[in-house]
């Protein structure tokens, strides 16, 4: 009986600090808006660049490259890197891994980012290559050192 009621303890205080570390997904930390500034297609993939405001991180730059991994380029994988310029004139730089979702001209891109400042966040932008407006949202899952 004691094993049993210390195998139901693990389990529960298990859940509690899982559960304690859950980033809430409904509250994002921040909030952007940007153009895509140039698209590049080649034969294995197309690079997308990108500017705009972003919230808490001033004027974002930001080039990805995207690679499909199915026929009908609908899915695959994203690389890149970007630089923040922030409003007091300092640079937050951070690269991206991640994927992507296409349907039509709507890309959906997740991915993560490490910055130099030691923060990590999970990130989802809202691209339409057609009108060339992106809007994002990030979640921080790790504070700065």
């Amino acid at each position: 009986m004691t094993t049993l009621k210390n195998m139901a303890l693990t389990v529960i205080l298990f859940a509690v600090a899982a559960a304690a570390n859950a980033v809430d997904m409904s509250k994002p930390t921040g909030t952007g808006a940007l153009t895509i500034t140039n698209i590049s297609i080649g034969s294995e993939g197309t690079t997308l660049d990108f500017e705009g405001p972003v919230e808490n991180y001033g004027t974002v730059f930001a080039t990805h490259y995207l690679q499909s991994v199915d026929g009908d380029r609908t899915r695959g994988i994203v690389t890149g890197q970007a630089r923040a310029m922030l409003n007091d004139g300092g640079m937050v730089t951070t690269p991206h891994h991640g994927t992507f979702t296409r349907s039509g001209s709507a890309i959906q891109i997740y991915f993560t980012d490490a910055t130099n400042t030691g923060v990590v966040n999970f990130v989802v932008w809202d691209a339409d290559v057609l009108t060339k407006k992106v809007s994002l949202k990030y979640w921080e899952v790790k504070s700065a050192d």
